[in-house]
């Protein structure tokens, strides 16, 4: 089911994505053309996804810019190869982020679905990784070799690989996975480890597959005037028109990026979608000695409304909860509730953890404080409080409200007070069991 846009975040991303991208120009960071492309952009990345998009999209942006005019003087060397300067017109910048915004709309049409997210993070990664190596890659103290023959190439040379600048891929596109891991979407709830993997070794690949389509494709000109192989066209940095020497006279530098963070995007996406059952430990899948956890209310049933009682319009009071199955093994129990279907992506409305494994349900209206007298600790919702906080959907369609229980081998000891995200990563690795338990409720 599709979310709805929030309008109010969108202005706030439209609010940010201006203020970065004149920060830029000014700075020298984005031309005319590309300090509005980034906007658009920015707008569409940080208005529909949030935090943890727009913590990658600004993770490649920083970085890569950063570098550029660090190492501005030891690449004048070799600017003559390259068909632009550091400073990204509209082109470059959808070159590198284009697949990124388009993700995030795809991400608004199937709001629980961890693909796009994992998918614009390797894209990303491919970029900041070809971003890295070609910074970097200069610094090396041996001339580069081509990636489809291993022949000795000037530096600068498209399709030109060294280790240094290899090792600088997997630099850029660690960094990226590094943001990732660290500022995941709520909905994300897959192995740290399986995140930094995929979207690295996908951006890898994609700074590869640019390298390779630069040695073979990639449209290559000449100088006849210096004699020297360059991207640019139809005029060289001398003065002198250029020569096609090889490629494709279409396929210019943009479109290699492009299909440098498509094809890492890409391979991330069916990575994940063929590994997906491995790395997610499916609802109510887990059984412990033939018994299957189950949760239910006596309050609702499931995928029935919840009472009114229990919602913003009510007492806005937590329903009483009742569960069985809870696996010899556990240490402690976490429950989380959410809306898939909020304006703006899913809306977490209660986070408890800590709680004895003998638990066996929860009374109506449980008390709004981070510690709670039998047992077990509350932290804070998506409203900015401790505690529960019941349906509260815009009016129009029924919106869906997901009690998840988790079985946890962890000991009753996270500090009191997390959002769902950082128990969400606290807790990967650890779910011995979960089950789950859907209300709806529509105004």
């Amino acid at each position: 089911m599709s979310q709805s846009i929030s309008w109010v975040q969108l202005g706030l991303g439209l609010g940010l994505a201006v203020i970065i991208s004149l920060a830029a120009y000014v700075a020298g960071s984005l031309s005319r053309s590309g300090a509005l492309a980034a906007i658009l952009l920015g707008t569409a990345v940080f208005g529909l996804g949030g935090l943890p998009w727009a913590v990658l999209l600004l993770g490649f942006f920083i970085s890569s810019s950063l570098l550029s005019r660090l190492f501005r003087r030891r690449k004048q060397s070799v600017e003559e190869k390259f068909s632009k300067g550091s400073r990204r017109d509209a082109a470059q910048v959808a070159a590198n982020g284009g697949i990124a915004g388009l993700l995030v709309l795809a991400q608004v049409v199937f709001p629980a679905s961890p693909l796009p997210w994992l998918a614009a993070a390797a894209g990303l990664a491919a970029a900041n990784a070809d971003t890295w190596a070609t910074e970097l890659g200069v610094l090396s103290p041996h001339l580069p070799r081509l990636i489809t023959t291993g022949k000795l190439v000037e530096k600068g040379t498209s399709g030109g690989i060294t280790p240094f600048g290899t090792l600088a891929a997997l630099g850029g596109a660690a960094f990226i996975a590094l943001l990732a891991v660290l500022f995941p979407p709520a909905r994300v709830m897959l192995p740290v480890v399986a995140v930094f993997g995929l979207v690295t070794l996908s951006g890898l690949l994609g700074s590869l597959i640019d390298s390779l389509l630069g040695a073979t494709a990639q449209a290559i000109y000449t100088c006849p005037q210096c004699a020297k192989e360059t991207e640019r066209h139809p005029l060289h940095s001398c003065g002198t028109p250029t020569v096609p020497l090889r490629g494709w006279r279409w396929l210019n530098n943009d479109g290699v990026n492009a299909a440098c963070t498509l094809s890492a995007a890409g391979a991330a996406a069916l990575a994940a979608a063929l590994f997906l059952p491995v790395m997610l430990s499916p609802v109510d899948s887990f059984r412990e000695g033939g018994s299957l956890m189950k949760m239910h209310s006596p309050e609702f049933s499931d995928g029935a409304n919840i009472p009114t009682r229990f919602t913003c319009e009510g007492e806005n009071v937590s329903p009483r909860l009742e569960w069985s199955g809870v696996p010899a093994a556990a240490q402690s129990l976490a429950l989380v509730v959410s809306d898939p279907d909020a304006p703006g992506g899913t809306f977490i409305h209660w986070v408890l953890y800590n709680l004895p494994p003998q638990t066996t349900g929860l009374p109506e209206g449980m008390p709004a404080t981070e510690r709670l007298s039998g047992g077990g600790s509350q932290g804070r919702n998506d409203f900015g409080r401790i505690g529960y906080g019941g349906p509260c959907p815009p009016p129009g369609k029924p919106h869906r409200y997901i009690f998840t229980l988790y079985a946890l081998d962890l000991a009753p000891d996270l500090p009191p007070g997390l959002n769902a995200a950082r128990l969400t990563s606290l807790m990967r690795g650890h779910i011995l069991a979960q089950a789950s338990l859907t209300g709806l409720y529509q105004r």
